[in-house]
């Protein structure tokens, strides 16, 4: 069986400032930073962020988190 895993979302998603951390909550909880959004450089507009996958961290999931904060801020 897989280990179970938790994560938690921290920061500002409309400030585009924001990290992801990965919690393993089997045999003593272990957290640590899976992923972050941050602002671009030279950014041209609010929809504009830059998304860092940390090794070992699935993009698919780290993007579908991205999607889901859009959603929810969607004005």
């Amino acid at each position: 069986a897989a280990p179970s895993c938790r994560y938690d979302v921290e920061g500002s998603y409309a400030g585009r400032s924001l990290d992801v951390f990965a919690s393993s909550v089997s045999g003593g909880e272990q957290r640590r930073r899976v992923a972050t959004v941050c602002q671009k450089e030279a950014a041209v507009g609010p929809d504009v962020f830059r998304l860092v996958v940390l090794p070992g961290f699935d993009p698919s999931l780290a993007m579908a988190v991205v999607i889901l904060l859009d959603q929810m801020n969607a004005s």
